[in-house]
């Protein structure tokens, strides 16, 4: 057997008992479970949140096979990038996964909404107006739709990323 707290909105207080909703407008209840059964609060939790660890999903390359290409050569700057990206989730219009690229430097222009987390290397992106940012391991940034400028890597680069189109 095993018990949960569980934290629903108002309108589920009448399913899982107590006085009503607390003055900040959730009611809470010790859900109880086992193998005979959930309580309704457990199930509604289920319905909301998932249970099962089909639900989780590790941000990693292995046993993917990662896209290799190049920025378009009109972009480019200097050097000679080598992008590689290994996608790991692609749902209604969000992606999730790695992408690793080699030194180089080329423009961009983003359209759509990007947050990254830098795993490996030193990058720098600059505005058009000439405002830049350095991007080293450890940092996560989010990059909005419509900025332009140029992306530097210095040190060959992991990220993890999120872009939603």
């Amino acid at each position: 057997m095993w018990r949960s707290m569980v934290l629903l909105p108002k309108r589920y207080c009448a399913y899982i008992g107590g006085g009503g909703p607390a003055p900040d407008g959730f009611c809470r209840g010790v859900g109880v479970g086992g193998l005979d059964g959930q309580s309704i609060a457990d199930e509604l939790v289920a319905v909301n949140m998932g249970t099962t660890m089909d639900n989780l999903a590790k941000v990693t390359r292995d046993g993917i096979v990662g896209v290799v290409e190049r920025p378009d050569a009109a972009k480019v700057i200097s050097g000679d990038p080598v992008h590689t990206t290994w996608n790991i989730e692609e749902v209604d219009g969000l992606f999730c996964g790695l992408w690793q690229s080699t030194p180089g430097k080329w423009r961009v222009d983003f359209t759509e909404w990007e947050y990254v987390h830098i795993h490996a290397g030193v990058n720098v992106l600059t505005d058009d107006a000439g405002q830049s940012v350095t991007l080293r391991a450890g940092d996560s940034h989010i990059i909005r739709l419509g900025f332009r400028g140029t992306w530097e890597v210095l040190e060959t680069t992991l990220k993890d990323y999120v872009i939603r189109g």
